[in-house]
């Protein structure tokens, strides 16, 4: 027998009689998929207000322990991390409700963080004795566009990365041809059949080929998380020094979580948001290769006069990293949102209307405030009221959102990066 349960009453251990599709019908769990507590945190976010179930009797399954918990702090170690977290949203507008959320969202990590590690592990980094650093070229700042065509590695991409974009760009492909692009690379095969199999969206039975994990997801949505999770091979080697490549991964992969996280349930974006998320920060990774002394001042100068980072890429060098990765992205021939999404989250008013740009923004101030890995800055940035309107959540549904974000990130991060997760 089966019945329709609404989501209040649905419980872990539960069994799909009925696939659940989300409203703009992409799959969210096939028929005979066992709901788990994790399950249960992701349908407030994307809308889910009942599913049809097997007759269940019994008494649900015992939940499997929740990723990402953090321990109850106590009331000394929650005053002390209140002080400290202060400094780091110097930036942010507490009293702009959702910012305050947020950091009340925050302050139980930290508050473990210091019980842990003690306050070095809160406290904002020193200034850079300017004397230490190496000296700046003579020459002109190059400009974006200049940076990126002196890099063999932006411009002479692999075989397979340009195969996937064809087929990405390619509105006749066929889910064949998407298999047999990816199939090229071994590695990026892995990792993305790891990716499919994983709680991030936590099909029942091991999805064990691509053409299965293309009918399941769909060609263009398994491409799109290709192309991303390609580039992450593209930097490699980077100066030492400049940033923690782990963090910086970790901090990206967080961004394009929780950007998934809050995609339009109707919009059909989830995976080219977690592309955007993880892709957000990339610019900097252009930086930090080709320009490694001016991006050891520009870290510097922000941490120095406690600016953002990106005020600092603006007033060394006359351009930001998010200009630099839409630049590379329109390049490399990405989809026009995409790359718009990842140009423009940090734009302005007209920017922060769009639901792209503004999406990847809110979750790139969440994986902030989170104190979730970093990519340099060091501060929580600020959330802009027009983004937070043009993704329409309330300020009580971010702990729903960070909950069902959290719960994904470390396995996440543990498929793309399995020698250093």
């Amino acid at each position: 027998m089966m019945q329709r349960v609404p989501l209040a009453l649905l419980r872990a251990g539960m069994i799909l009689a009925e696939p659940l599709c989300r409203r703009d019908g992409a799959l969210v769990l096939p028929a005979g998929a066992v709901l788990t507590e994790r399950h249960l945190e992701l349908f407030p976010v994307w809308s889910v207000e009942a599913a049809v179930v097997e007759d269940h009797q019994g008494p649900p399954e015992v939940a499997e322990a929740e990723a990402g918990t953090v321990p109850e702090p106590d009331a000394d170690d929650m005053e002390a991390a209140r002080e400290l977290l202060a400094a780091r949203f110097v930036h942010a507008d507490l009293a702009f409700p959702p910012t305050a959320a947020l950091f009340a969202l925050a302050l139980p990590r930290a508050a473990a963080l210091l019980a842990e590690r003690g306050p070095a592990a809160l406290a904002l980094p020193g200034p850079v004795c300017a004397s230490t650093l190496p000296p700046l070229p003579d020459a002109p700042v190059p400009g974006p566009m200049s940076i990126i065509e002196s890099d063999p590695k932006l411009t002479s991409l692999p075989d397979v990365f340009v195969r996937i974009n064809e087929v990405l760009n390619d509105a006749h492909s066929t889910a064949r041809e998407a298999a047999d692009a990816i199939g090229k690379d071994t590695s990026l095969s892995t990792k993305l059949l790891k990716l499919v199999n994983s709680a991030f969206y936590g099909f029942p039975v091991k999805v064990d080929t691509l053409s299965r994990a293309v009918t399941l997801i769909g060609s263009r949505q398994l491409t799109t998380l290709a192309l991303g999770i390609s580039v992450i091979a593209l930097f490699k080697d980077l100066p030492g020094g400049l940033v923690d490549m782990r963090s910086f991964w970790k901090h990206s992969i967080a961004c394009g979580v929780i950007a998934s996280t809050l995609a339009d349930p109707e919009g059909g974006e989830v995976e080219r948001l977690f592309v955007a998320g993880l892709l957000h920060d990339m610019g900097r990774l252009v930086l930090y290769r080709n320009l490694p002394r001016h991006a050891a001042h520009v870290l510097a100068k922000a941490r120095g006069e406690g600016i953002l980072l990106r005020e600092a890429e603006r007033a060394c060098l006359g351009f930001d990293h998010a200009t630099l990765a839409g630049m590379l992205l329109r390049k490399w021939r990405f989809p026009e949102s995409l790359e718009k999404a990842v140009r423009h989250h940090h734009g302005g008013l007209a920017h922060m209307s769009m639901p792209m740009p503004a999406t990847v923004h809110v979750a790139d101030a969440m994986t902030g405030a989170l104190g979730i890995g970093s990519s340099g800055e060091v501060y929580a940035p600020p959330l802009s009221p027009a983004a937070w309107g043009a993704v329409g959540l309330s300020p009580e549904r971010l702990a729903d959102v960070a909950a069902a974000s959290l719960t994904h990130i470390e396995e996440i991060t543990r498929v793309f990066l399995p020698d250093e997760a």
